[in-house]
């Protein structure tokens, strides 16, 4: 009788404390009232509430009951000092943030039955270093593992086929992920930040990187993209400073903004057949990359695209090109030569400015338009000699080009921009449109050409190589002829008018 009595006292002590430690109602924990440290749920609990434990400092393990199967949104969130959380076998749903910012828990290992984690559910577990992913997993919410900076070591379950957007972002300690045989998509930023990641093997499966997939994963230095992805989203490998190369297939079609971005090891690429779009500085400020081919197929190249890949030494544009953007090729400091296809009409702004290499540059007979200093402190370039279609030049498109000696307008009218050859004191010739003597001080005033240039008309320009070509020794009396008559005619011209100016 004094067992069975004091039985009874113990289990009416039990649920005493039990009830004044846990609000529970029908198998759900709503809320944790207690102070220990170590708390193990009852076995007649099926759910752990929304924020049962959240802001508990004091918590340091949890054994869950034999029955719960979810955990709900921010259940656990900032539970600084929780380190250690024993599951049950029938646990199946973790909800959002269910564990974020539990920045003292080692390690979780997940039982077989959990089919979901819920977005950031362990984001912000800066000591989680062993993750254990079962194959019964078929949901990976966003940012789930984000900023765990402990976290090594990933094996991702064949059940997934889907890694949303930043699910290991800022994992400074990953360097080795095995990823599922049928991935299809990476999200936004999946990877990004995932400092200590050297090797990565995609499956064929994948079809979709997205933007900022990989960027600065700071230790990556080969990269091959699956064959059948077709954009290279914006942002995927930028600052990826160990970037050497990159396998791009040839189902590539666009390659996003700031894709390689200040890939500062990236010496060689090969750009697909298909690719129609370059986007916007999709590989600026790749400093070692030396030489790229523009496929036929390219249609666009944006702003800034290759501007400071100071190494890069030959283009060769694609001939379906409009437009060279603005800055498009800027601060490329070892381009020596630049042959612009026909079908350019456009020169933007500082497209070239500062190639201070570029000695040798031909223009598109069909260019229009030349942006404000597109060739600005180009130190190498000595002659340039303007297409007959051009018809608008920039404010300063040529200043500061220091060896600049010739150049040559077509014989038309061109709406120019000031300062032209601003800072071009090795200017000699100038060879400009026919037109009144006031009209041509006025225009080289504006352009700042240096008063030791001569400047001639076109007239004077021609008469000038037609007496020249007079002075040969051997020729005919036909030639002889042809060329007296035509050195009349351009006498006849130039009659009564002094435009000649210095």
């Amino acid at each position: 009788m004094k067992r069975e009595k004091g039985a009874n006292e113990n289990l009416a002590r039990e649920k005493k404390q039990l009830a004044r430690n846990f609000e529970i109602r029908n198998g759900e924990l709503i809320r944790y009232l207690g102070k220990d440290t170590e708390v193990t749920i009852p076995d007649t609990v099926k759910t752990i509430a929304d924020g049962a434990f959240r802001g508990n400092h004091v918590l340091t393990k949890v054994v869950l009951g034999r029955q719960v199967t979810t955990i709900q949104t921010n259940a656990f969130r900032d539970c600084s000092e929780l380190k250690s959380v024993i599951p049950p076998v029938s646990l199946r749903f973790i909800g959002a943030d269910a564990f974020r910012g539990c920045r003292s828990l080692v390690s979780f290992v997940l039982p077989r039955a959990v089919v979901s984690i819920g977005n950031g559910a362990f984001r912000g577990c800066r000591s989680l270093s062993t993750l254990v992913l079962t194959e019964g997993l078929e949901e990976l919410g966003s940012f789930a593992f984000c900023d765990c900076e402990s976290l090594e070591e990933v094996e991702i379950p064949d059940t997934l086929s889907v890694l949303h957007r930043g699910t290991f972002f800022n994992c400074h300690s990953l360097a080795r992920v095995t990823f599922p045989a049928e991935l299809r998509t990476i999200g936004r930023y999946c990877f990004g930040s995932c400092e200590s990641l050297t090797e990565v093997t995609l499956p064929d499966s994948v079809v979709y990187l997205g933007s900022g997939a990989f960027s600065e994963c700071c230790s990556l230095r080969q990269f091959r993209v699956p064959p059948r992805v077709r954009f290279v989203g914006d942002y995927a490998f930028s600052r990826c400073d160990q970037l050497e190369q990159v396998e791009l297939p040839d189902s590539v079609s666009y390659i996003g903004v700031y894709a390689f971005c200040a890939c500062q090891n990236l010496f060689e690429i090969r750009l697909p057949r298909k690719l129609e779009r370059i986007a916007p500085a999709a590989f600026f400020n790749c400093s070692r990359l030396e030489k790229v081919e523009i496929p036929d197929t390219v249609r666009e190249i944006g702003k800034r695209a290759f501007a400071f890949c100071t190494a890069l030494k030959t283009i060769t544009l694609s001939e379906s090109i409009l437009a060279i953007e603005e800055q498009t090729f800027r601060g490329c400091l070892s381009l020596t030569e630049v042959e612009l296809p026909d079908t350019v009409i456009r020169i933007g702004d500082g497209a070239f400015q500062r190639c201070i290499a570029l000695s040798e540059l031909w223009l598109s007979s069909e260019l229009k338009r030349i942006g404000a200093h597109a060739f600005s402190e180009c130190e190498a370039l000595k002659e340039i000699s303007l297409p007959p279609a051009v018809e608008q030049i920039g404010s300063g498109a040529f200043a500061d080009c220091t060896a600049l000696k010739t150049v040559l307008f077509p014989n038309r009218r061109v709406t120019t921009g000031d300062l032209l050859f601003s800072g071009c004191e090795a200017l000699e010739l100038m060879v400009v449109p026919d037109a009144r003597a006031w009209s041509i001080r006025y225009r080289v005033n504006r352009w700042a050409v240096p008063h030791t240039a001569e400047i001639v008309t076109r007239e004077e320009f021609r008469l000038g190589l037609l007496l020249s070509e007079l002075a040969e020794p051997g020729l005919d009396g036909a030639k002889r002829q042809e060329l007296e008559e035509e050195i009349r005619q351009c006498r006849r011209k130039l009659r009564g008018r002094k435009v000649r100016v210095k």
